[in-house]
């Protein structure tokens, strides 16, 4: 099955994340922005690029600990030296991969298992080191300009770069499109927006992020996620199991997942067996 059943926590239809890279000071300006927006996202680090000291362009390893831990946002990963995987023996692929999780682990306390490609480059062979380090989701640079669930975590497409000058446009198809079929139902939308926080200070245009994140945030029927929530969730989903005459669905993850079957909108909790009709 597709996802035309498939609804976000309290059976929202859309939700946006954002993804950005490289751990650098301008982050700080740009949570500010999505915290007073309701957005959340994920922010992608080079565990061994931190700064000596404050005043550069990078933070430093306890402004950023600061930084991703209180604003609530996820940690990923983006190469301990940012190496650009199709490019390196795969030897050196992997300990990029592996040293930049063990770090932001033992940092963050955390478990970190996403990933946005250094350079956006990848290949089939980085994929498969990718599977080989624990890594469940990996984002690419190829825009889509469409709100459709990924299918292939390991080559996420992001919906834009937030320099798409069709940005506002898409944000308006995506809060203005229609409501979905309420029978054989309709896919919910993702936008999912990434960038680096540099370039709106290198081009002095934190006009577009600041129009960008007043439209689509603070909404009631919006969930505002990070990459990893978005990850779990649709996981929870793919993992649903139903019985032969579709009466019955039974849900063995750790998540409330929600659903629209046929019109009727079901919340299966975690661990349980609900009656679809």
């Amino acid at each position: 099955m597709r996802y035309n059943f498939l609804r976000f926590p309290n059976f929202k239809f859309k939700a946006v994340t954002l993804s950005y890279d490289d751990g650098v000071v301008f982050d700080e300006k740009l949570i500010e922005i999505m915290s007073k927006n309701g957005l959340k996202g994920t922010f992608n680090i080079n565990s061994s690029l931190f700064a000596k000291e404050e005043g550069g362009r990078r933070l430093t390893k306890e402004q950023a600990y600061k930084l991703y831990t209180e604003s609530g946002n996820e940690v990923a990963v983006h190469g301990c030296v940012h190496h650009s995987l199709p490019d390196v023996p795969d030897a050196t692929a992997t300990a990029d991969i592996v040293n930049d999780r063990i770090a932001l682990e033992e940092m963050f306390g955390t478990v970190v298992t996403g990933m946005a490609y250094a350079m956006g480059t990848f290949s089939d062979k980085a994929v498969e080191i990718l599977k080989n380090c624990g890594i469940e989701y990996a984002r690419t640079a190829q825009s889509t300009g469409t709100f459709d669930i990924p299918t292939d975590w390991l080559r996420l497409k992001p919906t834009a770069h937030h320099a798409n000058p069709k940005l506002m446009e898409l944000a308006k198809s995506f809060i203005e499109g229609d409501v979905p079929n309420r029978y054989w139902g309709k896919s919910p939308w993702l936008f999912y927006l990434w960038g680096h926080s540099y370039e709106f200070n290198d081009a002095d245009n934190w006009n577009i992020i600041e129009e960008f994140a007043e439209y689509v945030g603070n909404r009631d029927d919006i969930w505002y996620a990070t990459n990893k929530e978005i990850y779990d969730y649709i996981k929870a989903y793919d993992s649903l199991i139903y019985s032969v005459k579709m009466d019955r669905v039974k849900n063995p993850s750790a998540l409330t997942v929600y659903a629209d079957y046929f019109g009727r909108e079901v919340a299966i909790p975690a661990g349980e067996t609900v009656k679809i009709k």
